[in-house]
């Protein structure tokens, strides 16, 4: 009865065969390492997820900076026209075709976009009424294209008056000594400090400050 030492190593042969694959594939039969053990694939899920939050992260912050720079890009390109606008026509000019056809004390003038997008003089004048009128005046040749009272400007009408009263510097005065550091943009009388004019030149965008006698011309800190 020779077969049974035979069958018995048939056996054995079996065993080791069926462990060995046990151990190279891992308890659960998940994919082996190199070493012999299971790769977990929540670990390599977490990976790629990892991974993914810092790719939308890095993105995000690219165009985060690509937004500041666009942003600049197009104040920068908005104060050259501006500046452009106001050389064809200057600011006392302008003012002097507002007051020549709405008589009184000119309070603001500034170039800015009008209704229709265009750019344009928008004037304030405080006329001999008492009452404060807007005025847009074409920088190309100094046209009327509009004006319509001001409403519900009550309180900026009286402040008007009290500081331009007794021989104040006109805006166009004001515009002429801001005009030394740039082309005016824009002059607008403030009560702040006793009352002067701010005035900005271009293309740079900064900010003066012209008393209300005329005599002193100060650099404005940006706010």
């Amino acid at each position: 009865m020779k077969r049974k030492p035979v069958l018995a190593a048939l056996a054995a042969a079996a065993v080791l065969a069926a462990g060995g694959a046990a151990v190279a594939l891992g308890e659960d039969g998940g994919p082996p390492r190199a070493d012999g053990h299971r790769v977990d694939d929540a670990s390599l899920d977490d990976h790629d997820d990892h991974d993914d939050h810092d790719d939308h992260d890095n993105h995000g912050d690219h165009d985060n900076h690509g937004d500041g720079g666009d942003d600049a890009a197009h104040d920068a390109a908005e104060h050259r026209a501006e500046t452009a606008a106001a050389r064809r026509l200057p600011a006392p000019e302008a003012l002097a075709r507002a007051l020549s056809h709405t008589p009184g004390r000119a309070v603001s003038a500034e170039i800015d976009d009008d209704p229709d997008g265009r750019l344009v003089w928008e004037v304030e004048i405080l006329d001999r009424a008492g009452t404060l009128r807007h005025l847009d005046i074409a920088p190309s040749d100094g046209t009327v294209l509009r004006t319509r009272p001001e409403r519900g400007e009550d309180d900026d009408a009286r402040a008007a008056r009290r500081l331009l009263g007794g021989g104040a510097t006109s805006a166009a005065r004001a515009a002429r000594v801001a005009a030394a550091k740039g082309t005016v943009v824009s002059v607008d009388l403030e009560e702040e400090n006793h009352g002067h004019w701010s005035v900005e030149t271009g293309p740079g965008g900064d900010d003066w400050a012209v008393s209300l006698d005329g005599a002193r011309l100060t650099h404005e800190p940006d706010d």
